[in-house]
């Protein structure tokens, strides 16, 4: 009776081990960020550019327009951008005012599992015409 202790200790030690042989702690495991699309210079570089080619119209100008247009769209895996529509209008042709310059840039796009993929952005731009 004495030496069946030991054995059962024996066997369930040999048991424990031979689980833990059979997974591989030193593997590598890759994870690959998604990630969303963007602008390369940065969103305050992105802002100031559409802002300085903006012109508004007589009307606009007149009626010292205030407002938010919140413009979507998307961007393709090669940096272009399309589909785009307006979700607040402000008026006054200021909307696609910006979506004119917005089809000028290339935006960094978005990945998924390392890969670049078409992703939909939502844009707000502040108006004040003074």
């Amino acid at each position: 009776m004495k030496y069946i202790l030991p054995i059962i200790l024996f066997f369930s030690a040999s048991a424990m081990a031979q689980d833990g042989q059979n997974y591989d702690y030193n593997k590598n495991v890759k994870i690959k960020a998604d990630s969303d699309p963007f602008f390369p210079a940065g969103e305050m570089a992105m802002y100031e550019y559409v802002f300085n080619k903006l012109e508004y119209s007589r009307d606009a100008v007149d009626r010292k327009v205030k407002g938010e247009s919140l413009i979507n769209f998307d961007v393709n895996a090669d940096s272009t951008l399309n589909n785009f529509s307006v979700v607040t209008e402000v008026g006054y042709g200021i909307d696609q005012s910006i979506i004119s310059i917005l089809k000028e840039l290339k935006f960094a796009p978005g990945t998924i599992n390392g890969k670049a993929v078409a992703k939909n952005l939502l844009m707000s731009f502040p108006i004040e015409v003074e």
